[in-house]
C-alpha cells in the first residue's frame, strides 16, 4: 500500500481535500510532526469491501454446508474474541 506523508499542519490546511484523496485513491496518508509519524488516515472502502466479501463467503459456506460444523463454529467464536471494536478517538 502506498502512503502519502504529510505534516499535521499541511493536513489541517487541506483536510477536506486530503480525506477525499485518501477515499478516491485508496492510499493512506501518514501525518507527521517534527519528522515523526503520529497518525494515519486510511480509506474505509477497503475495509467495507472486506466485510462484504466475508459476508458473501459465509452465506455461500452456509448453503454448501447446511449441517452445523462444530470446528467452524469454534473458529468463529475465537475470531469474535480477538476482534476489537474500533476506538472512538472523540469518546
Amino acid at each position: 500500500m502506498n502512503e502519502t506523508v504529510i505534516t499535521i499542519e499541511d493536513a489541517a490546511r487541506c483536510l477536506s481535500e486530503l480525506v477525499e484523496r485518501v477515499h478516491v485513491s485508496g492510499e493512506a496518508a501518514v501525518l507527521v510532526k517534527a519528522g515523526r509519524p503520529l497518525a494515519r488516515i486510511v480509506p474505509l472502502s477497503s475495509r467495507e469491501k472486506g466485510l462484504e466479501d466475508l459476508i458473501a463467503f459465509l452465506r455461500h459456506w452456509r448453503i454448501e454446508h447446511p449441517e452445523p460444523d462444530e470446528q467452524f463454529a469454534e473458529v468463529i467464536q475465537e475470531s469474535r474474541r480477538t476482534i476489537q471494536s474500533p476506538r472512538d478517538p472523540w469518546g
